[in-house]
């Protein structure tokens, strides 16, 4: 099946990274509008909406996932390269999509992007950071595995040339080459997050939904259960930063993985 790769023309960064994935891999233009680009079974699309609030495909056909590339913002301005699906796992939908609703994923896409994020950097000499983050904002109902792929966190890092190419790379390999490991959901810990990045890079782990410590502020067992039904192929694994829940959250969390037979892996 096709896999559709989305470059909003309001976002510098996702522009960039386009025209690196258009001349890497020898895309050629399927429209005459100059918006969409083929090459095998991978397509690139322009899309006129930012890319959270994208919330139709704009094709003809049913991709096999959804993998956007986009600028991406912080608090710190760290230079980043991160990694997440989409979903909203509260009852806010500020940044795109419904709340209380997560896309369907596919983890080995997500483990793919990961691991080319990780080798890039260190053979080109960038200083970013490489990260995966917890599920967050939308687009949450385009009905395929939606993955974002980001460069950040400042204008610098959205005109930076060598990073657009690295997440060009990540995002060309999670399309065609998805990297197989044990499907798993994960909880706790910050927005961004370092034991579920470990937990991929020295335990073979893949990655469907990742739940942060802020969604037990208002915990809610149905979206614990979205995620598993939402994960493409077998998964029936929680992977748990137990120092990033507070014991009254992660009693709660153990309670609802429990009623599902869900085995539960502490990291």
């Amino acid at each position: 099946m096709p896999v559709l790769i989305i470059a909003s023309k309001r976002d510098t960064a996702a522009q960039n990274i386009a025209r690196k994935i258009i001349s890497a891999k020898n895309l050629h233009e399927v429209d005459s509008h100059g918006e969409l680009f083929q090459n095998g079974g991978v397509y690139l699309k322009h899309v006129e909406t930012d890319g959270i609030f994208t919330d139709n495909l704009g094709v003809d056909f049913k991709p096999d996932a959804a993998i956007f590339v986009s600028r991406h913002r912080s608090e710190s301005n760290e230079p980043a390269l991160t990694v997440h699906w989409t979903g909203n796992t509260t009852g806010s939908a500020e940044f795109g999509g419904k709340p209380r609703s997560l896309s369907p994923a596919d983890p080995h896409r997500l483990r793919s992007a990961l691991l080319a994020l990780d080798e890039a950097p260190r053979m080109m000499k960038l200083t970013y950071a490489v990260t995966l983050e917890a599920t967050h904002h939308g687009p949450t109902e385009l009905g395929v595995p939606t993955l974002f792929i980001e460069l950040g966190s400042t204008e610098r890092e959205w005109n930076d040339q060598e990073a657009a190419a690295v997440a060009g790379e990540a995002a060309w390999k999670a399309a065609t080459l998805p990297i197989s490991g044990k499907a798993a959901v994960g909880f706790g810990g910050g927005h961004y997050c370092n034991k579920q990045c470990n937990a991929i890079r020295k335990d073979g782990y893949a990655f469907s939904h990742i739940f942060s410590k802020y969604f037990f502020e208002d915990y809610d067992a149905e979206t614990v259960r979205m995620a598993y039904d939402r994960t493409r192929g077998e998964c029936r694994t929680a992977v748990i930063d137990w120092k990033g829940i507070r014991g009254p959250d992660r009693a709660q969390l153990l309670r609802t993985l429990n009623e599902m037979n869900v085995e539960i892996v502490r990291v």
